[in-house]
Parts: structure tokens; C-alpha cells; sequence
């Protein structure tokens, strides 16, 4: 009877280990198609993430901005060069180098379930290698303020944080509408953004510091050219009559410079110290954008009288 016992308790333990065994197979085969999805990116190719993103790294500081933003920092592991906003991101995380040439190596090392690109920054070469490493990469176009919008969305959507990013924009929508209704029925003043001097170099239709600049309710001269940034002969200038002088906070040129220079100081907005300054935030398409699109509409309103 003894040996009876021992021989069904003995039969049971190799029952149970070969359901065990079974359950370890059958749960490998199906966990995988449980735990991933697949995500269309907003140049339409679609992108497979593991269903719960806990290690992304941002190619750009203005994804980067946008992560921060929507409280995904805690899934943030790595950021590029020249990170300013929000200030604690080069603090927190490392960098893998800079937009244009990123090392792939030290991406690769870090083990990221995505990396996020921007489709006009990044190198289509980064994107390559990367899948070539299995890495997937989600690419955004970030292109204006409607970029700015569906940005957050897109990563909202990549973090699991969809909530958060739907938040978000509509909170940005908001102070854009406030800022648009306070210029709703005024005039708006032309200015010209001066970004070098010699040679003379501003932005056209394309870059988003010129949407922008209409937001606040001025007017950029050179919104009519259409390359994001450009060279241009300040005697073709002289003739759009800027009111204003638009410089950066960070300009290595101060408008006593403009006064001095020949041809600068033909023009009316040089000649009575007609300037407006604003800091680079105005130009990261992300969330930060409208902490200078308010700071620059505060400035303008003040120098108009408004």
C-alpha cells in the first residue's frame, strides 16, 4: 500500500511538471501577440511597439519638450544635444549625440522599445540604421502650430498616455484662442526677423517661428518666400517698410550694431530703435512654443499701445 502511494504521488509530480512545461511553451507562443501593436506613424508606415512603451529615446528637443509634457519622462531614457526645454531634460538624461548624427551604437546599447524621430530633421540614413538593428522608429512630421498638436497626440499615443496628451491639447488650444482673440480686430504690425547680419539671414513661409509670429498678431515681411531659412539682401528688405526690428534674447548683435552699419540705418524701425526681442523658445515646435507665443504677444501688445 506504502509503494502504492509512492508510486501515484510520483506519477502526479511528472503530471504536473508536464503541464507546467506545457503552460511555459503555450505562454511564449501567445504572450508575444499579446504584448505588442501595431501603430501607424504620421508618415503612414506602420511601426510595431510592445504594448506598454517603458524605454524611448527622443531624436529631437522639441519631442523631447513634448514627452516632458504629457508626464512621460519616467519612460524617457535618452535625449540629443542642445536639450533646453524643460531645463532639468540634459540634467536628467544622457544624450546620444547630436539631431543630424546620432550614435546608433549607444542607441542600440540602451535598449529602447522605440525611438521617436521627426520626419524634416532627422537623417533618413538614422532611420535606416536604426531598423536595421530591429530598433522601430516612430516618425513625426512636426511641421506649424497643427504639428505642435498632433505631436502630442502621437506620442500620447505611443506612451499609453493618451489622456494626458488630449489634456494637454486642448489646454494648448485654449491659450492659442486667447492669445488670437486679444488681435481679433487690430492691425497687424509688419516685422522683420533678423537673424544674422552679416550676412543677412531670416525665415520665410516655411519655418515655424513665422506662424508664430502671425499668432501673436504681427506680421512677418518675408511670410511671402518660401524657404524656411534664407539668405537675403537687406536692400530688398528696405522696401517692406518693417515696423519692427525682431531680434533673438541671444543675438551676438546688438540694434546699436544695425545703427552704425551702412544700409541698416536707412531703415525707419533701425533708425528709431523700433525693436522686439524674443528667446528661442518661439521656435521649438512643442508645447514650450506657447510660453514665448504669449511672451511675444505680451511685448508686441505693449509697444503697440493695445
Amino acid at each position: 500500500m506504502q509503494r502504492s502511494r509512492a508510486q501515484i504521488s510520483r506519477q502526479t509530480l511528472s503530471a504536473a511538471r508536464r503541464a507546467l512545461l506545457f503552460a511555459i511553451v503555450f505562454l511564449s507562443a501567445v504572450i508575444p501577440s499579446w504584448a505588442k501593436r501595431v501603430v501607424t506613424d504620421e508618415e503612414g508606415r506602420t511601426v510595431t511597439l510592445p504594448d506598454r512603451v517603458t524605454r524611448v529615446i527622443s531624436l529631437t528637443p522639441s519631442v523631447t519638450n513634448t514627452i516632458y509634457a504629457v508626464g512621460g519622462a519616467p519612460q524617457l531614457i535618452a535625449i540629443t544635444n542642445y536639450t533646453f526645454y524643460p531645463p532639468q531634460a540634459s540634467k536628467e538624461k544622457p544624450s546620444i549625440g547630436d539631431i543630424l548624427s546620432p550614435s546608433l551604437e549607444r542607441i542600440a546599447s540602451m535598449r529602447p522599445d522605440v525611438v521617436i524621430a521627426v520626419s524634416t530633421l532627422n537623417s533618413p540614413d538614422t532611420v535606416r540604421g536604426l531598423e536595421r538593428m530591429g530598433i522601430p522608429v516612430y516618425l513625426i512630421q512636426g511641421r506649424g502650430l497643427a504639428g505642435v498638436y498632433r505631436t502630442v497626440e502621437s506620442v500620447g499615443r505611443v506612451l499609453g498616455r493618451e489622456n494626458e496628451a488630449a489634456a494637454l491639447v486642448r489646454q494648448l488650444r485654449e491659450r492659442e484662442r486667447q492669445i488670437r482673440e486679444q488681435f481679433q480686430n487690430a492691425r497687424r504690425p509688419a516685422v522683420f526677423l533678423v537673424l544674422s547680419i552679416d550676412p543677412c539671414i531670416t525665415a520665410g513661409r516655411g519655418a515655424f517661428i513665422t506662424e508664430m509670429i502671425g499668432a501673436a498678431g504681427a506680421r512677418s515681411i518675408t511670410q511671402d518666400l518660401a524657404q524656411d531659412w534664407m539668405r537675403v539682401s537687406l536692400e530688398a528688405m528696405i522696401p517692406r517698410k518693417p515696423e519692427f526690428l525682431l531680434m533673438m534674447m541671444d543675438a551676438p548683435f546688438q540694434l546699436k550694431d544695425l545703427q552704425s552699419r551702412p544700409g541698416w540705418a536707412t531703415m525707419e524701425a533701425v533708425r528709431r530703435g523700433r525693436l522686439l526681442r524674443v528667446d528661442d523658445r518661439l521656435q521649438v515646435p512643442g508645447p514650450v512654443a506657447f510660453d514665448g507665443l504669449e511672451q511675444f504677444a505680451r511685448q508686441l501688445r505693449a509697444a503697440e499701445g493695445r
